[in-house]
């Protein structure tokens, strides 16, 4: 009887604890965050030396805001459309190989695709639709031979792979005025109070703007704070990997190859590029990479432990010309900032630079049950 009491006891304090950190994570308070990030000058114009090795950035447990944006889940829609015929698919494996905008030869079949799910038509915005390949199913190949290792999950039947160049301004699919929402979410740029820094930036000579955008969130304890994931400009995706290497490099092998000295060849390219045995065996155990390899793309995680501060961590790829093909260096940054309320706050690094300004954020009032609606 006596440990039957003594249970309930811990079972009730225990409850007590988990509504005591619901409600103070509910009472946290909100703040308004401006992000600028740009490109600084190239390769050329700097001396220093810089690290060829890639550090992995797991985004899989942050939260992101810019993907529902350009890169919708389409699975549902994939799902209810027709298999693809055999021109259809080469066509798709065309366009999946080079990555290049080209004029879609089944415009007429994305309408009537269009129109015949509009149960669908929450799973995608209606802007990039003529660039999306989906007339119908892709069916992925089979293949044969020696392949490299796959460091991104190959997720086009998920998601949307993204147009190749994003705006520096999110383009918002929500309906102005912007609503407040109960969790982090990102704001119109109407809300923007750092234009004339990021004007003055994109007419610096050897500056180049790739994300100006602001969010709001509340801000409680690094402990259960989350991070968020933000990417911009260029992507580099399928023609270059994670390690930033070409894809004309990696591609599969074919069991029966005839020239056997090319075969050779391409292996030793692939040596002198630093994809040596052990370097692949390390980048498998990397989980969580994005799904596409971005020109910028990292993590901002923001907390309130009685004073403010962010966790940032990024890379910026620029392309690089070489003697065995192009290929992106990989500048890496991981820093720690105290945040001052109003103050504008730069991220230094020779290639790129990121600016980061904090404000308070005062929710709207939620009216209370039948308070606010007029008889």
């Amino acid at each position: 009887m006596n440990r039957l009491i003594l249970r309930r006891m811990i079972t009730a304090v225990c409850l007590c604890s988990i509504a005591a950190a619901q409600a103070q994570s509910t009472d946290d308070p909100w703040f308004e965050i401006e992000l600028i990030a740009f490109e600084r000058g190239s390769l050329n114009s700097t001396l220093e030396k810089f690290n060829d090795s890639v550090t992995p950035i797991a985004v899989h447990r942050s939260l992101d805001l810019l993907k529902p944006l350009y890169q919708p889940d389409i699975r549902a829609l994939n799902s209810a459309l027709p298999p693809c015929q055999p021109a259809q698919q080469l066509t798709l494996d065309a366009e999946l190989q080079f990555g290049t905008f080209v004029v879609q030869p089944w415009f007429d079949e994305i309408q009537l695709a269009e129109q015949s799910l509009q149960q669908f038509k929450h799973a995608f915005p209606p802007e990039p639709l003529l660039q999306w390949p989906l007339a119908c199913q892709h069916t992925p190949r089979v293949q044969e031979g020696i392949t490299a290792p796959q460091l991104l999950a190959d997720n086009s039947d998920q998601f949307v792979a993204g147009p190749q160049v994003l705006p520096v301004i999110p383009a918002l699919a929500a309906p102005l005025p912007l609503a407040h929402q109960n969790s982090p979410y990102l704001t119109d740029e109407s809300t923007f109070l750092l234009k004339d820094l990021a004007w003055q930036l994109s007419h610096r000579a050897g500056h180049k703007l790739l994300l100006h955008t602001a969010w709001r969130q509340p801000l409680g304890v690094k402990r259960r704070s989350q991070s968020l994931r933000f990417f911009a400009g260029q992507r580099f995706s399928p023609q270059f990997d994670y390690q930033g290497l070409a894809k004309n490099l990696t591609t599969a092998l074919p069991a029966n190859q005839a020239d056997l000295q090319s075969a050779i060849d391409q292996t030793y390219q692939q040596l002198q590029q630093q994809q040596q045995l052990q370097q692949d065996t390390a980048s498998k155990t990397v989980v969580g990479l994005p799904e596409q390899v971005w020109q910028l793309d990292g993590l901002i995680q923001p907390y309130n432990e009685r004073m403010l501060f962010a966790d940032t961590e990024f890379n910026l790829r620029q392309l690089v010309p070489g003697a065995a093909g192009d290929k992106l260096q990989t500048f890496y940054v991981k820093d720690n900032v105290r945040l001052l309320l109003g103050e504008i706050h730069y991220l230094d690094h020779p290639r790129f630079g990121l600016i980061l300004q904090i404000r308070r954020f005062t929710p709207p009032a939620t009216p209370l049950a039948g308070e606010g609606v007029s008889p």
